[in-house]
């Protein structure tokens, strides 16, 4: 059973990494109203030893798109959540491979979408990626 929390180990936080993965060359796919781009990369002995979990995940909204922090705030628990909830698809494909994957959701709307929305074009990127993983 997939463990469904999000952890602090999921959360790309490392400058370097989300330079890396925000550096010309990297996929990128849009489903409205997300964007996603996602870099994948070999995994070390050294992760494999600290076992840094396979996918690790970036939220960004910018502040153009939504002026309010609520609403900046709230669009990213929305993504957070969607992601959470549907994760499994990208772990089931990773499984047994030595890869991680680097994924970063940025909010491409100027509108509070709803909850369905956003769990609706997160399981069609998520399901895209793990197609092209395999």
């Amino acid at each position: 059973m997939l463990n469904c929390q999000l952890t602090k180990a999921e959360r790309l936080n490392s400058r370097l990494a989300i330079e890396r993965l925000f550096a010309g060359g990297n996929a990128s796919m849009a489903m409205f109203p997300l964007r996603l781009v996602y870099r994948r990369e070999a995994m070390t002995d050294a992760d494999k030893m600290d076992e840094k979990p396979p996918v690790s995940i970036l939220v960004s909204v910018p502040k153009k798109r939504f002026r309010h922090a609520v609403d900046r705030n709230r669009m990213k628990r929305l993504v957070r959540e969607a992601y959470r909830l549907n994760k499994h698809i990208l772990w089931k494909a990773l499984e047994g491979k030595n890869e991680r994957l680097m994924l970063a959701f940025v909010c491409m709307t100027d509108t509070l979408p709803s909850y369905q929305m956003v769990n609706k074009s997160m399981k069609k990127a998520l399901i895209r990626v793990s197609e092209k993983l395999s």
